[in-house]
């Protein structure tokens, strides 16, 4: 029984494919790139809220031992959780780890002694348990879970810590 060939490629049908996907591949590297720098694509890795579980534990392990630092979130970002007061459902704080534009290397360390976070690399910026000077996370109480906003910034300290 005979078989039958398929089509034949010719020097000018191979020329002529190797130009239309050069070109096409060209063109789509074009509109990427052209994307990329607009503000028509908004390039979202990994979750936008972090759940860092339930509140009320959390609350009492931060009274017992002193604030929590999370690491690393979304984009490598390494955040601090405080709490402050008896209520589980107010009076959280998340912030950045590092001074504002301080070296990858220089974090804030808490100092239970002196209840204030003090940078490892110049111990004269030193900030308060709410974090305020560094950057801010929002943060919430959801269904007895803690959850910060990490793509959040330089949001104000929730107005209803309790002392």
């Amino acid at each position: 029984m005979p078989v039958a060939s398929g089509p034949k490629i010719t020097p000018l049908r191979a020329v002529f494919y190797s130009v239309v996907s050069i070109g096409l591949g060209v063109g789509l590297v074009f509109a990427v790139v052209s994307l990329a720098g607009s503000d028509q694509i908004e390039v979202k890795l990994g979750d936008d809220d972090f759940n860092a579980g339930d509140a009320e534990n959390l609350a009492a392990e931060i009274a017992e031992r002193g604030p929590v630092p999370w690491a690393p979130l979304s984009r490598g970002r390494s955040i601090w959780i405080n709490h402050i007061g008896d209520n589980p459902e107010k009076g959280w704080f998340a912030f950045d780890v590092q001074s504002p534009g301080a070296s990858g290397d220089c974090v804030v360390d808490w100092d239970a002694e002196r209840r204030l976070f003090v940078d490892t690399c110049d111990s004269t910026l030193v900030y308060s348990a709410t974090g305020e000077g560094l950057t801010q996370f929002g943060v919430w109480v959801d269904d007895g879970d803690l959850i910060v906003d990490v793509n959040a910034n330089d949001l104000s300290p929730d107005p209803a810590v309790e002392e």
